[in-house]
């Protein structure tokens, strides 16, 4: 890799202690940027993971990252890598910004043109708000429904589609003028556990990713991609050892020599259960190095607020100091690494415009837009009849407890789908009547309208199982039967009964209304249509 004299010439003003700064993404609790003063004065850090805890409004984020400018700029630092997990299904500033209705949603129709807009969209927004970089899009593929962390995070279960989108996604973040980064690499969508509690095992071969989970990377890496992060997954017919996140096989023969891709290589937070279960944090950090990492991010956990978790940072940082006077690691990986960085930052964020005025009634349009192009009828659709519409919320109270997830990572909003659903159909010309379990009786031969719902959480689940099993009894007792999907499709394979399934493949506001609008027929027909589920 030639390396431009300007870099070179920045590098070598660096102790190295700055030197290994410059490869951290760390967090911090709270709105101040003063708790990211030493970080950015004394070790010179490359980037923060900001999330809801460090400003929950555009006016909040925008005070913060002037700040953390600010502090930089007083210490003649590059511009910080200020990522944010603004993809849809999870966000940020979430009540002010504009989510849209998520992945999984966009990826219904069979162009690219919404979720184009829709990432030029939250593109602008984030920029508004001082961030830039988004740390999306998620190129995973949906190939195991009950997967607990990716679902509705990913454009679909077709790798052909997924790719489609992700690639779109990625032109969409360039026109809003931000940088992108494609996530987990080499895919998360075929997992039965979560990266935020242990290390999942994907037992697939090499030829097996290249068919399938690879094929939406490849897709946003020719897009023009600016980052890929790693997932912390076994692929033992791979490497039978190391986590892609740590292994050379995978970041080095396969991302870089066989993909092509020249950009920055940044680890999902290395505080997730998956690492620090299994390593201790200089160990991991030294290994990431080796593999192949270029920016390690530290995001996960940053919600307990304690000194401590500064600690585990500066330990981090102080651990590859260690290796490096050891002899463990040599410090020509580390400007290696330092040469993409510094070139990426002069490139790219320098010259980057922040805070420009945003229209956010033209933003609400866009996502409203995407969100109605995702209502579904799987199976059959009904003829409603000019009769009353029951309505019934299968979710019990005491599931929304996390609704808001306490660690501000990608949190939802903070009324349930439900609420939204209930508000917007009451809204229409149909008489629509609430009921609980205990007033079932009541609908006759009315049609009875069950929603369900489901929440991405990191690290937890939001609780589904008594409204699934209420689903299950209730398809098998009444007829006239419409199960409204504010959540993905794949409920349905474990509903043999259920003949009409109305999905809106997210459980934002935007979908709720929409969902409603289908039933109270203000939403055009010819954008609810019936089609088979690919499972």
């Amino acid at each position: 890799m030639k390396i431009d004299p300007k870099v070179a010439s920045i590098i070598s003003g660096w102790s190295l202690k700055e030197k290994v700064g410059q490869l951290f993404i760390l967090a911090f609790p709270g709105k101040s940027a003063e708790q990211a003063r030493t970080m950015i004065a004394e070790y010179n850090l490359g980037g923060c993971y900001l999330s809801q805890d460090n400003g929950d409004t555009f006016a909040e984020a925008q005070q913060l990252t002037r700040d953390l400018a600010k502090i930089g700029a007083e210490q003649s630092r590059l511009p910080l890598l200020l990522g944010v997990d603004q993809e849809g299904a999870w966000g940020v500033l979430v009540g002010e910004s504009t989510t849209g209705p998520g992945n999984l949603a966009l990826g219904v129709a069979d162009g690219g043109q919404g979720t184009e807009l829709m990432y030029k969209t939250m593109a602008e927004e984030m920029r508004f708000a001082g961030f830039n970089c988004i740390l999306g899009p998620c190129c995973d593929v949906n190939f195991n429904p009950s997967s607990p962390i990716i679902d509705s995070r990913a454009f679909g279960d077709r790798p052909a589609k997924v790719a489609l989108h992700s690639a779109a996604a990625v032109r969409g973040l360039h026109q809003g003028g931000i940088c992108g980064s494609g996530k987990h690499f080499p895919g998360h969508g075929d997992t039965h556990g979560d990266t935020h509690r242990e290390i999942p095992r994907v037992d697939k071969s090499l030829s097996e990713l290249r068919e399938q989970d690879l094929v939406p990377f490849q897709a946003a890496i020719d897009a023009g991609v600016d980052l890929i992060m790693t997932s912390h997954i076994l692929y033992p017919q791979i490497d039978a050892h190391h986590p892609a996140t740590l292994s050379s096989v995978i970041l080095q023969d396969l991302l870089r020599d066989e993909m092509g891709f020249e950009g920055i290589i940044i680890s999902d937070s290395m505080n997730m259960g998956a690492i620090v279960h299994h390593y201790s944090p200089a160990t991991a950090a030294v290994l990431a190095l080796k593999a192949g990492i270029n920016m390690i991010m530290l995001s996960e956990e940053h919600y307990d607020h304690s000194d401590s978790y500064l600690d585990k940072q500066f330990a981090m940082i102080h651990g590859i100091m260690a290796a490096v006077a050891a002899g463990d690691l040599d410090e020509a990986l580390i400007d290696a690494a330092l040469a993409r960085i510094v070139a990426f930052k002069l490139a790219k964020l320098v010259p980057m415009a922040l805070y420009q005025p945003i229209d956010m009634a033209a933003s609400q349009k866009v996502a409203n837009a995407c969100a109605s192009q995702a209502l579904t009828w799987l199976r059959q659709v009904p003829e409603l009849g000019e009769g009353p519409l029951y309505v019934l919320n299968a979710t019990p109270v005491a599931s929304y407890h996390n609704l808001t997830n306490p660690r501000g990572i990608g949190p939802n909003q903070r009324e349930p789908a439900f609420d939204h659903f209930l508000a917007a159909l009451d809204n229409g010309s149909r008489l629509v009547r609430p009921v609980t379990r205990d007033q079932l009786g009541a609908v006759g031969d009315g049609w009875l309208l069950v929603v369900t719902e489901n929440h991405p959480l990191p690290g937890e689940d939001f609780a589904q199982g008594e409204a699934q099993a209420l689903v299950r009894q209730l398809s098998r007792e009444i007829d006239k039967l419409i199960v409204v999907a504010l959540r993905s499709p794949y409920d349905l394979l474990g509903y043999p009964d259920v003949r009409y399934y109305l999905c809106s493949h997210s459980a934002r506001p935007e979908s709720a209304r929409a969902a409603a609008q289908v039933l109270n027929g203000t939403l055009a027909t010819q954008q609810s249509r019936a089609v088979s589920l690919v499972s």
